[in-house]
């Protein structure tokens, strides 16, 4: 009598082994240092305007507070400012900068709604930026209207 479970087992054994060993050679992830100038350019460019796409659509969704707006407005310029070093003078230093802006572009659109943070104070998406006072409806508590500090 032939015994299956013996077949089946090592059958599903020779599979186990097979795909590990096919996924030791799968085909590798590009890495974008390896390309050209010009492409790494290109691609830098691509994804500034795709980050771009989504502060503009995120603005235009609305229930930000005013602190999230601006957050975005100034990476927005950021953004600009480096993308635009980086097509007038392309060097590795600018593209890294200009990957970090875009990186922080990203960072800014996809901030949390403040209505849904019960009055806790959102996260600042631009780095070393100090938290704001925020009330109930995730609006920035202006600063009282004491006397100022000299």
């Amino acid at each position: 009598m032939i015994d299956i479970r013996r077949h089946v087992r090592s059958g599903m054994l020779l599979v186990a082994a097979a795909s590990l060993l096919a996924g030791c050679h799968g085909p590798q992830r590009p890495d974008m240092a390896r390309l050209p100038g010009p492409a790494q350019d290109y691609l830098l460019v691509s994804t500034y305007f795709m980050a771009e796409g989504s502060l503009v659509s995120r603005l235009q969704d609305g229930g930000l507070s005013g602190q999230q707006v601006y957050d975005m407005a100034a990476s927005l310029k950021y953004g600009k400012h480096t993308i635009m070093a980086v097509l007038q003078k392309p060097s590795r230093h600018a593209r890294r900068e200009g990957q970090q802006a875009v990186a922080l572009m990203v960072a800014c659109a996809n901030q949390p709604d403040p209505s849904t943070l019960n009055g806790v104070a959102p996260p600042r998406c631009l780095p070393g930026a100090p938290l704001m006072p925020v009330n109930a409806k995730g609006q920035v508590v202006p600063p009282s209207a004491g006397p100022a500090p000299r």
